[in-house]
């Protein structure tokens, strides 16, 4: 019994009973995603039965999707809280010192977004979120699984199958014969890298005020670059084309958070319409500033920084991220720089965007939904092919239940940014994850070691992750949700 994984199966519960966070943080602690600060509301005192309430007056979360598909409604029932008008929306954070398609007959999610009861207000969901910050989380580009999208073609090699979970295994026999058509047990990875590189792109496109409803036709354009079409220049094929290339991933195997920096970086170069360079660390949490010009100028250091993207893929600790660390990783999202951290689950990954206190808001991957077509350039999408790709549905993680090993990313804009992001790494409580170096052969660099070290950071390297067990579970609207919970032992399908 000493060596049973709980964890695994508390993930398990965690997602038969998959409550909505509440703010219930005592502290008052304030709320960050990705650089802008929101401050917590007071909660709301236990309501007293009143007879000038009647049923209509209370949302006992029963899941009806009566109230989870306008993301307009905000203050239904007239019972915003008095005090969210005072809030300030935001402020800048300055750190410096001054599916499943599968093996049974279960339902797609539609395009539409109705899962789970959204939080459409700070107030209306009853748990006290500030409408700003939710206003702000839902913006953000939500990748995950799809399905029915063009086959990516098996590989012919003998050793992919081993390379494969026994779940995405079964199926690529059973069902995708010819090919992939659902990247659901395999792509979380993927998808959680695709959301970081859309939040960057976002920020140079949109703009980082950006919030749903405006912009729909560059909306559209910056979304039919992650179509799910080989056409399509940060599709799942390309990423799954270049991974099997370049990173010796097969088609249908997970891939880890180098890996998927990888890719970002070669994609990235290949699209040069797109506008943004890709610095992937070859020293885990060094960067070096040499390198960094280089890249970040397109070659001509004399042109000045171009839009970059800084990417980390690190491991601080062995099972668990290790406390020392543990307030610069909550840095890391309040810098104005910060677009997110994909991984964070053993195995099983998802996009962080947010945190208070020790907590971490996140994006989960793992919901299957239709593929998204290949639009060219000037058509727009639907309105509910853009809904499919943004929620307002919060989930969030304690960080010590957080994998040690994830993707770090920063887009630096100009030099500003890039001075700004140098002071603040550098000025961290505890231990510092990011080392910044004037140049790769400083004494300090590669081929020598600094004090301290050897304790420090570690490179990551995709192979030491372990294989996953695929839990399909259904919920009650007969949607499919997938989790990856421990080690390659078996497929299970659990209906709720």
């Amino acid at each position: 019994m000493n060596n049973v994984d709980i964890g695994k199966y508390k993930r398990i519960v965690q997602y038969f009973w998959d409550p909505e966070p509440k703010n219930d943080d005592t502290a008052g602690s304030p709320i960050w995603c990705l650089g802008r600060e929101y401050r917590p509301l007071t909660p709301s005192p236990p309501r007293q039965a009143d007879d000038n309430h009647t049923n209509n007056d209370i949302d006992n979360g029963s899941g009806s999707n009566n109230n989870c598909n306008n993301s307009n409604n905000i203050n239904k029932n007239n019972n915003k809280r008095p005090d969210e008008s005072k809030n300030e929306p935001y402020h800048y954070h300055r750190l410096s010192t001054s599916d499943r398609s599968g093996l049974s007959p279960t339902r797609q999610l539609p395009f539409t977004n109705n899962t789970r009861p959204e939080s459409t207000s700070s107030s209306s969901s009853g748990h006290d979120w500030p409408a700003p910050f939710l206003d702000d989380f839902e913006s953000k580009i939500w990748l995950t699984y799809r399905s029915g999208f063009p086959f990516i073609p098996k590989s012919s090699d003998p050793s992919a199958a081993s390379a494969m979970t026994l779940g995405v295994r079964l199926r690529s026999q059973l069902v995708d014969s010819q090919g992939f058509t659902t990247d659901t047990g395999w792509g979380c990875m993927i998808r959680s890298g695709q959301s970081l590189l859309a939040s960057a792109l976002s920020i140079l496109s949109l703009g980082r005020d950006w919030r749903r409803g405006t912009k729909t036709d560059q909306e559209s354009n910056l979304l039919s670059l992650f179509a799910d079409d080989p056409k399509a220049p940060f599709s799942i094929h390309r990423f799954v084309e270049y991974g099997a290339s370049a990173c010796g991933k097969y088609p249908g195997e997970w891939f880890g958070p180098s890996a998927t920096a990888r890719c970002i970086q070669a994609l990235s170069s290949e699209c040069k319409h797109a506008g943004l360079n890709v610095y992937v660390t070859s020293d885990g949490s060094d960067v070096y500033e040499d390198r960094f010009r280089t890249i970040a100028s397109g070659g001509a250091t004399e042109a000045g920084i171009h839009p970059t993207l800084i990417l980390l893929g690190i491991r601080l600790g062995i099972d668990r991220v290790t406390p020392v660390y543990w307030e610069a990783l909550k840095d890391v999202l309040k810098y104005p720089q910060s677009v997110g951290i994909a991984g964070g689950r053993p195995s099983s990954s998802h996009y962080f965007i947010g945190a208070q206190g020790s907590y971490f808001f996140y994006l989960d991957p793992h919901h299957t939904r239709p593929a998204l077509p290949y639009h060219a350039p000037g058509q727009v999408f639907t309105e509910e092919e853009l809904n499919s790709y943004h929620t307002r549905r919060l989930r969030r993680l304690h960080i010590k239940d957080m994998d040690p090993s994830m993707l770090i990313g920063f887009l630096i804009k100009d030099e500003d940014d890039w001075a700004d992001w140098k002071r603040n790494v550098g000025s961290v409580a505890g231990k510092a994850i990011v080392h910044v170096f004037d140049k790769e052969n400083s004494p300090f660099g590669h081929g020598s070691e600094r004090e301290g070290a050897v304790d420090e950071v570690e490179v990551l390297d995709d192979e030491e992750y372990d294989e996953t067990t695929n839990v399909d579970i259904v919920d009650d609207d007969g949607s499919t949700r997938d989790t990856d919970v421990g080690d390659n032992s078996s497929f299970f399908h659990i209906s709720k």
